[in-house]
Protein backbone atom coordinates (compact mmCIF):
# COMPACT_ATOMS: atom_id res chain seq x y z
CA UNK A 1 0.00 0.00 0.00
CA UNK A 2 1.73 3.22 -1.00
CA UNK A 3 1.72 6.80 1.05
CA UNK A 4 -1.04 7.98 -1.10
CA UNK A 5 -3.93 5.38 -0.15
CA UNK A 6 -3.03 6.56 3.69
CA UNK A 7 -5.81 8.70 5.26
CA UNK A 8 -5.09 12.84 5.51
CA UNK A 9 -6.27 14.74 8.25
CA UNK A 10 -9.45 16.86 8.19
CA UNK A 11 -7.48 19.76 7.36
CA UNK A 12 -5.76 18.16 4.08
CA UNK A 13 -2.53 17.79 5.93
CA UNK A 14 -0.37 14.70 6.09
CA UNK A 15 -0.23 13.29 8.94
CA UNK A 16 2.66 13.97 11.69
CA UNK A 17 4.23 10.64 12.78
CA UNK A 18 5.98 12.63 16.03
CA UNK A 19 2.37 14.29 17.20
CA UNK A 20 0.76 12.57 20.12
CA UNK A 21 -2.34 10.26 19.51
CA UNK A 22 -5.58 11.59 19.60
CA UNK A 23 -7.63 10.60 23.41
CA UNK A 24 -10.80 8.62 23.10
CA UNK A 25 -13.69 10.85 23.50
CA UNK A 26 -12.88 12.12 19.57
CA UNK A 27 -14.21 9.32 17.73
CA UNK A 28 -17.06 9.11 20.03
CA UNK A 29 -17.56 13.21 19.81
CA UNK A 30 -17.19 12.83 15.81
CA UNK A 31 -19.92 9.30 15.92
CA UNK A 32 -22.27 11.08 18.30
CA UNK A 33 -22.35 15.01 17.00
CA UNK A 34 -23.92 14.36 13.89
CA UNK A 35 -27.57 14.79 13.35
CA UNK A 36 -29.79 12.10 14.04
CA UNK A 37 -31.97 10.75 11.08
CA UNK A 38 -35.63 9.77 12.60
CA UNK A 39 -37.80 7.78 10.10
CA UNK A 40 -41.37 8.68 10.71
CA UNK A 41 -43.60 6.59 8.64
CA UNK A 42 -46.74 8.25 6.98
CA UNK A 43 -49.73 8.01 8.40
CA UNK A 44 -52.95 7.53 6.28
CA UNK A 45 -55.91 8.46 7.56
CA UNK A 46 -59.29 7.06 8.22
CA UNK A 47 -62.05 7.98 7.14
CA UNK A 48 -65.31 7.64 9.04
CA UNK A 49 -68.62 6.51 8.49
CA UNK A 50 -69.83 10.48 8.15
CA UNK A 51 -66.99 11.41 6.21
CA UNK A 52 -65.90 11.44 2.51
CA UNK A 53 -62.24 11.72 0.86
CA UNK A 54 -63.12 14.01 -1.62
CA UNK A 55 -64.63 17.37 -2.18
CA UNK A 56 -68.58 17.49 -1.28
CA UNK A 57 -70.65 17.65 -4.53
CA UNK A 58 -73.49 19.75 -5.31
CA UNK A 59 -75.74 17.14 -4.40
CA UNK A 60 -73.90 16.41 -1.11
CA UNK A 61 -74.30 19.98 0.02
CA UNK A 62 -78.47 20.08 -1.11
CA UNK A 63 -78.59 16.88 1.27
CA UNK A 64 -76.38 18.71 3.76
CA UNK A 65 -78.47 21.76 3.73
CA UNK A 66 -82.23 19.84 3.96
CA UNK A 67 -80.45 18.20 6.83
CA UNK A 68 -79.73 21.07 8.76
CA UNK A 69 -83.17 23.05 8.24
CA UNK A 70 -84.85 20.19 9.91
CA UNK A 71 -81.87 18.57 12.62
CA UNK A 72 -79.50 21.38 12.96
CA UNK A 73 -82.14 24.25 14.51
CA UNK A 74 -82.40 24.20 17.99
CA UNK A 75 -85.61 22.66 19.76
CA UNK A 76 -88.64 24.82 21.12
CA UNK A 77 -88.80 23.16 24.51
CA UNK A 78 -92.49 24.00 25.61
CA UNK A 79 -93.10 25.95 28.93
CA UNK A 80 -95.49 24.50 31.19
CA UNK A 81 -96.96 26.29 34.31
CA UNK A 82 -97.10 24.08 37.33
CA UNK A 83 -99.19 25.61 39.71
CA UNK A 84 -97.97 26.15 43.52
CA UNK A 85 -99.77 24.19 45.60
CA UNK A 86 -101.36 25.65 48.59
CA UNK A 87 -103.59 23.44 50.42
CA UNK A 88 -103.01 25.27 54.32
CA UNK A 89 -105.36 28.26 55.26
CA UNK A 90 -102.53 29.81 56.77
CA UNK A 91 -100.49 30.85 53.57
CA UNK A 92 -101.81 34.10 51.67
CA UNK A 93 -102.57 32.30 48.33
CA UNK A 94 -105.65 29.99 50.37
CA UNK A 95 -107.15 33.07 51.53
CA UNK A 96 -110.48 34.08 49.90
CA UNK A 97 -109.75 37.49 48.04
CA UNK A 98 -112.13 40.51 49.64
CA UNK A 99 -114.52 41.88 47.60
CA UNK A 100 -114.49 46.01 48.16
CA UNK A 101 -116.59 48.31 47.02
CA UNK A 102 -115.82 51.02 43.98
CA UNK A 103 -116.02 53.84 46.62
CA UNK A 104 -114.11 52.46 49.46
CA UNK A 105 -111.44 51.10 47.10
CA UNK A 106 -110.75 54.23 45.34
CA UNK A 107 -110.87 56.37 49.14
CA UNK A 108 -108.28 53.58 50.12
CA UNK A 109 -106.55 54.28 47.27
CA UNK A 110 -106.65 58.02 48.01
CA UNK A 111 -105.55 58.03 51.40
CA UNK A 112 -102.54 55.51 50.58
CA UNK A 113 -100.82 57.78 48.09
CA UNK A 114 -100.76 61.13 50.59
CA UNK A 115 -97.41 61.03 51.87
CA UNK A 116 -96.86 60.90 55.22
CA UNK A 117 -96.59 63.53 57.72
CA UNK A 118 -93.84 65.01 58.14
CA UNK A 119 -91.88 64.35 61.25
CA UNK A 120 -90.74 67.73 62.78
CA UNK A 121 -88.78 67.83 66.06
CA UNK A 122 -88.15 70.62 67.92
CA UNK A 123 -84.76 72.85 67.33
CA UNK A 124 -81.87 72.04 69.53
CA UNK A 125 -81.30 75.14 71.63
CA UNK A 126 -77.66 75.22 73.15
CA UNK A 127 -77.05 76.77 76.17
CA UNK A 128 -73.82 79.20 76.23
CA UNK A 129 -72.50 79.63 79.49
CA UNK A 130 -71.67 83.52 79.78
CA UNK A 131 -68.76 83.70 82.26
CA UNK A 132 -68.73 87.73 83.64
CA UNK A 133 -65.50 89.71 83.17
CA UNK A 134 -64.45 93.16 83.66
CA UNK A 135 -63.92 95.40 80.05
CA UNK A 136 -60.52 96.43 79.86
CA UNK A 137 -60.67 99.62 78.17
CA UNK A 138 -56.23 99.34 77.47
CA UNK A 139 -55.79 99.23 73.50
CA UNK A 140 -54.10 95.31 73.01
CA UNK A 141 -55.37 93.93 76.63
CA UNK A 142 -57.46 90.96 76.82
CA UNK A 143 -60.28 91.29 79.09
CA UNK A 144 -59.78 89.86 82.72
CA UNK A 145 -61.88 87.60 84.25
CA UNK A 146 -62.93 88.93 87.45
CA UNK A 147 -62.79 86.64 90.41
CA UNK A 148 -65.87 87.14 92.75
CA UNK A 149 -67.99 87.20 89.57
CA UNK A 150 -70.64 85.28 88.97
CA UNK A 151 -71.39 86.23 92.89
CA UNK A 152 -74.22 85.08 94.64
CA UNK A 153 -77.69 86.63 94.13
CA UNK A 154 -80.22 87.94 96.69
CA UNK A 155 -82.93 85.62 97.90
CA UNK A 156 -85.95 86.74 95.64
CA UNK A 157 -89.53 85.21 97.40
CA UNK A 158 -91.81 82.91 94.93
CA UNK A 159 -94.55 85.31 95.80
CA UNK A 160 -95.91 88.49 97.53
CA UNK A 161 -99.32 88.55 99.98
CA UNK A 162 -99.44 91.91 98.63
CA UNK A 163 -98.39 94.92 96.64
CA UNK A 164 -96.94 96.97 99.81
CA UNK A 165 -94.97 93.95 101.25
CA UNK A 166 -93.51 94.16 96.99
CA UNK A 167 -92.41 97.80 96.84
CA UNK A 168 -91.30 97.76 100.22
CA UNK A 169 -88.84 94.42 99.34
CA UNK A 170 -87.87 96.61 96.17
CA UNK A 171 -87.53 99.69 98.50
CA UNK A 172 -84.76 97.47 100.72
CA UNK A 173 -83.19 95.70 98.11
CA UNK A 174 -78.77 96.41 97.88
CA UNK A 175 -76.92 94.62 95.84
CA UNK A 176 -73.44 94.44 97.16
CA UNK A 177 -70.14 96.97 95.52
CA UNK A 178 -66.96 95.50 95.24
CA UNK A 179 -64.24 97.50 96.56
CA UNK A 180 -62.12 97.72 93.52
CA UNK A 181 -65.49 99.87 91.50
CA UNK A 182 -65.24 102.20 94.52
CA UNK A 183 -61.56 103.14 94.16
CA UNK A 184 -61.92 103.26 90.19
CA UNK A 185 -61.10 106.54 88.30
CA UNK A 186 -62.31 107.01 85.00
CA UNK A 187 -60.02 107.59 82.16
CA UNK A 188 -60.02 110.37 79.83
CA UNK A 189 -61.43 107.99 77.00
CA UNK A 190 -64.12 106.68 78.99
CA UNK A 191 -65.22 110.34 79.92
CA UNK A 192 -65.46 110.79 76.19
CA UNK A 193 -67.17 107.58 75.50
CA UNK A 194 -70.02 108.32 78.48
CA UNK A 195 -71.20 111.76 76.47
CA UNK A 196 -73.49 111.38 74.31
CA UNK A 197 -73.09 110.35 70.60
CA UNK A 198 -73.76 114.03 68.24
CA UNK A 199 -74.33 113.41 64.26
CA UNK A 200 -73.66 114.57 63.01
CA UNK A 201 -70.31 115.51 65.20
CA UNK A 202 -69.78 119.35 65.38
CA UNK A 203 -67.69 120.87 64.18
CA UNK A 204 -67.48 118.01 61.34
CA UNK A 205 -64.26 116.54 60.48
CA UNK A 206 -64.74 117.11 56.91
CA UNK A 207 -66.69 119.30 54.40
CA UNK A 208 -70.32 117.71 53.89
CA UNK A 209 -71.27 117.96 50.28
CA UNK A 210 -74.44 119.96 49.04
CA UNK A 211 -77.42 117.54 48.28
CA UNK A 212 -77.56 116.87 44.98
CA UNK A 213 -80.47 118.42 42.90
CA UNK A 214 -82.53 116.29 40.60
CA UNK A 215 -82.25 116.97 36.88
CA UNK A 216 -86.12 118.31 36.71
CA UNK A 217 -85.71 120.20 40.54
CA UNK A 218 -83.19 122.44 38.91
CA UNK A 219 -83.63 125.91 38.70
CA UNK A 220 -83.22 127.62 35.63
CA UNK A 221 -80.33 129.80 34.72
CA UNK A 222 -80.58 133.42 35.22
CA UNK A 223 -81.47 134.58 31.83
CA UNK A 224 -84.79 135.77 30.73
CA UNK A 225 -85.10 133.77 27.73
CA UNK A 226 -86.82 130.80 29.53
CA UNK A 227 -89.87 130.69 31.23
CA UNK A 228 -90.17 128.38 34.57
CA UNK A 229 -92.64 126.13 32.39
CA UNK A 230 -90.03 126.41 29.42
CA UNK A 231 -87.11 125.45 31.06
CA UNK A 232 -88.56 122.29 32.68
CA UNK A 233 -90.18 121.24 29.06
CA UNK A 234 -86.32 121.81 27.62
CA UNK A 235 -84.74 119.73 30.20
CA UNK A 236 -87.24 116.88 29.45
CA UNK A 237 -86.18 117.10 25.66
CA UNK A 238 -82.74 116.73 26.93
CA UNK A 239 -83.54 113.50 29.29
CA UNK A 240 -85.04 111.77 25.84
CA UNK A 241 -82.34 113.02 23.22
CA UNK A 242 -79.67 111.76 25.74
CA UNK A 243 -81.00 108.41 25.89
CA UNK A 244 -79.70 105.58 23.45
CA UNK A 245 -81.88 105.58 19.63
CA UNK A 246 -83.34 102.29 19.33
CA UNK A 247 -84.20 100.65 16.00
CA UNK A 248 -86.79 97.55 16.60
CA UNK A 249 -86.95 97.07 12.98
CA UNK A 250 -83.29 96.95 12.57
CA UNK A 251 -83.11 94.38 15.27
CA UNK A 252 -85.97 92.20 14.35
CA UNK A 253 -84.92 92.00 10.76
CA UNK A 254 -80.95 92.10 11.10
CA UNK A 255 -79.72 91.00 14.85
Amino acid sequence: MSNEDEPREADGGDKDENAPPEPSWVAWVERNARPVKRCRPKVERQLTRWQKAGPMSKKDWRKFFEWALEKAMPKEVPMVEQPVPCTEKILPCARAKREMEMEELMEKMENLSKPLPRKVTPKHVYYREEFHYSPVIVWGQPAKHDKGRPFRGPFMPCCFVNKDIEDDYWAQLRFPVRPSALKARPTARILSLAKPHIMPPNPPHCPIPEKPVAALDEPPPKRKKFTPRGWRLHQIRLIYLSKPVSRPEFEYFYM
